[in-house]
């Protein structure tokens, strides 16, 4: 890793030494997990192995322009399968995103599949952090992110000096952490290689997407993260949170805010002199969970979503249970203006159905319902 395997080193066999002291409230898991993100839109709890979505027809009683607008923005729709292995890493996922009628078991035209860096996953999984993850706070950049390679398919092959040489893929990420075991730099990169340049996996400056420095309080939380492009996203890509995007403007940042009990209350994407996207987050006053999520979004956030303001309530177990979509101006036309979520789950407290109410009313025949096959490794 490029922050240097020594440093790394050193400094985890300083925090042995240490760790009454500077571990003493670092005791949270500090890496992400596919498996519960905002960002990636999954909140499965316990030792998942594998996962399978389907998502009825609409009820017929419907126009037909309803019908397509509950197809698309239903707010369950997603990848239709996910594989985890036996440390919860993504192993393989579905490349089709359009609502299945029936479990998709296999796809293998369409499906991504990942390898590790045991190396890389053997040093990142043992630092920590005093942050407490909550779904659905959006705390992705705030997290160790390992080194995923994309395992080539049979097709993606380049033919050089008669031998056949698979593509290699890798997101890679390094950092730079400080005495007190916090990040105060990540790097992101994109490794791509074809032929012979596959020999060389190791990420150079061509290859970074983008760095973030972070700025610290004097509680130790993270309230700033500076950006900047990278050569590879250099004046060819924008930069990606929040459901939308942003140019890489000198003044590209996130900031953060927190409650009493260092839960995030707020996150804000700025860049190009204002505020790009927003959520706030509420928690509930006796249960210690997120309730409310105000969101925020201008640019291609206003395409996936009616309005640039919308409101969603959740449940203990952190599934929607309530989306309410704010009219940007009197009279607005909204198709889905309130929707409601109802769930049955199994003895992990993961949905195994999802009645989707779009109609504004929770009562009566359900506008979709949704179905989940979940197979555990425990």
């Amino acid at each position: 890793m490029n922050f240097r395997l020594s440093y790394l080193t050193f400094n985890l066999i300083f925090f042995s030494f240490t760790t009454s002291i500077a571990q003493s409230n670092k005791k949270y898991d500090n890496l992400f997990y596919e498996k519960y993100n905002a960002i990636s839109n999954q909140n499965l709890k316990d030792s998942v192995k594998s996962v399978h979505l389907k998502i009825s027809k609409p009820k017929e009683d419907m126009p037909e322009y309803k019908k397509t607008d509950a197809i698309f923005s239903n707010g369950i729709r997603g990848f239709v399968y996910f594989y985890f292995d036996k440390f919860q890493r993504l192993q393989k996922r579905s490349g089709v995103v359009f609502p299945r009628l029936n479990y998709l078991e296999d796809d293998s035209k369409t499906e991504y599949e990942y390898e590790y860096n045991e190396t890389d996953w053997v040093e990142k999984k043992e630092l920590r952090s005093t942050l407490k993850k909550y779904y659905p706070v959006m705390d992705y950049n705030l997290l160790i992110k390992l080194n995923q390679i994309r395992i080539p398919k049979e097709d993606e092959i380049s033919k050089e000096d008669g031998r056949t040489w698979p593509h290699y893929r890798e997101d890679k990420f390094e950092y730079e952490i400080d005495d007190a075991g916090r990040i105060i730099n990540e790097k992101e990169y994109f490794v791509y290689r074809t032929g012979k340049e596959t020999k060389n996996k190791k990420a150079n400056d061509n290859d970074l997407i983008n760095q973030k420095t972070f700025i610290y309080n004097e509680k130790g939380q993270v309230v700033n993260q500076k950006i900047t492009v990278g050569l590879y996203a250099q004046n060819k890509m924008a930069y990606h949170f929040l459901g939308t995007e942003c140019s890489y403007c000198k003044d590209l940042q996130l900031q953060y805010e927190y409650d009493s009990k260092s839960r995030i209350t707020k996150i804000i994407m700025f860049g190009c002199g204002k505020v790009v996207a927003q959520q706030d987050y509420s928690y509930n006053s006796i249960k210690d969970y997120v309730e409310t999520v105000k969101y925020y979004v201008t640019g291609n956030g206003e395409i996936a979503n009616p309005t640039k303001n919308f409101v969603k309530t959740f449940n203990e177990q952190g599934d929607i249970i309530k989306r309410e979509y704010i009219p940007d101006y009197p009279n607005q036309v909204i198709i889905q203006k309130i929707s409601y979520y109802t769930y049955e789950y199994d003895s992990h407290n993961n949905w195994i159905k999802c009645n989707i109410f779009l109609e504004g009313t929770p009562d009566g025949e359900p506008t979709l319902v949704a179905e989940r096959k979940i197979e555990y490794y425990n």
